[in-house]
């Protein structure tokens, strides 16, 4: 009898693990660099205008993933956790039709400023995060979902939305470094604004095919099964799988990433020897809860399902977002 616990702890190292690629190796050289900017200026008590990171993909190409792997693997950074007198970043996830003051309320409450007053106005919420920015020592304010900044559809919204991130940007006591990460309706902020567009290095995360990524869907796939501890079975054609692999992640790295790790999990909770092709298909179907004919999988005609629409909007648990 399989130990079902044993095997849920290895589909957590697996759900844990990350792979770096170009894009992860891109953003890790940018805030590197930012970074040392940033602590090389304090060590001499030079202010200098802070600049922004925007990571864009789809959804589903692993940009969240891939931002907090980056910062919580950083041993010279510190988050926000009780105790601690200094916080190096803070990370906030934007909601839907967010206000500039609710994601200020927010942003204070991450750097432990407690305020009795309810009635407090936005420039005065703002004010107290810029007080509790330069007190904590905090260089980078990570917006995650930041496309939900321009929801909006009034241009003076959105144009206040700008201004404040050119004043955290360019502050002129403590200046704080952004990360945005978001899909490509990021850019119409970014774009929108000259002095803005300027201070923003970027990082984009392109859609993978068949061509540009089959060998190391490949290697992962191999990889992810030694550590799964799972025979690869000898009938598996790679030829076939890798492309339908990627299609069922939608042509994201993320999204073919999590299809693997659900294939793995019902491979393993069956108890089966070797992970196969039908492994792929029975985890495209219990997820999907689709028909044969729109399973990539089993289809012949497999590139004609758009596989969003059969259900990738639903995945995040394999780290797909």
């Amino acid at each position: 009898m399989n130990d079902r616990k044993d095997i849920h702890r290895r589909l957590a190292l697996l759900r844990d693990d990350f792979v770096r690629n170009e894009p992860y190796h891109s953003f890790f050289e940018q805030f590197d660099r930012q970074l040392q900017r940033r602590r090389a200026a304090q060590s001499l008590d030079l202010i200098e205008e802070a600049r922004a990171i925007a990571v864009i993909g789809a959804a589903g190409s692993g940009k969240t993933r891939l931002v907090k792997r980056v910062l919580e693997q950083n041993q010279d950074l510190t988050d926000p956790k009780d105790g601690d007198e200094l916080i190096d970043y803070v990370r906030i996830i934007v909601p839907a039709s967010e206000t500039m003051k609710n994601l200020a309320i927010l942003l204070r409450e991450k750097l432990g400023y407690e305020s009795e007053r309810k009635s407090d106005n936005a420039s005065e919420i703002w004010r107290q995060v810029h007080v509790q920015l330069r007190n904590r020592r905090t260089f980078y304010i990570h917006l995650d979902e930041a496309q939900h900044l321009i929801a909006s559809p009034n241009e003076n919204v959105r144009a206040g939305v700008v201004d404040r991130l050119k004043t955290l940007l360019n502050n002129d006591t403590w200046p704080v470094g952004l990360i945005l990460s978001g899909t490509p309706k990021l850019l119409e902020m970014l774009n929108s604004d000259p002095q803005l567009g300027r201070r923003v290095d970027l990082v984009k995360l392109p859609a993978i095919s068949r061509v540009s990524h089959a060998k190391e869907v490949q290697a992962i796939i191999s990889a992810y099964a030694a550590k799964a501890q799972i025979s690869l079975s000898e009938d598996l054609d790679f030829d076939d799988l890798v492309p339908r692999l990627i299609h069922a992640g939608a042509n994201e790295f993320g999204n073919t990433i999590a299809m693997l790790g659900f294939a793995l999990e019902d491979a393993l909770l069956e108890g089966a020897a070797e992970l196969n092709l039908g492994h792929f298909s029975e985890a495209f179907r219990r997820t999907a809860g689709c028909v044969p004919a729109l399973n990539i999988f089993v289809a012949a005609d497999y590139l004609s399902i758009d596989a969003r629409k059969v259900f990738w909007d639903h995945f995040s648990k394999f780290g797909g977002k």
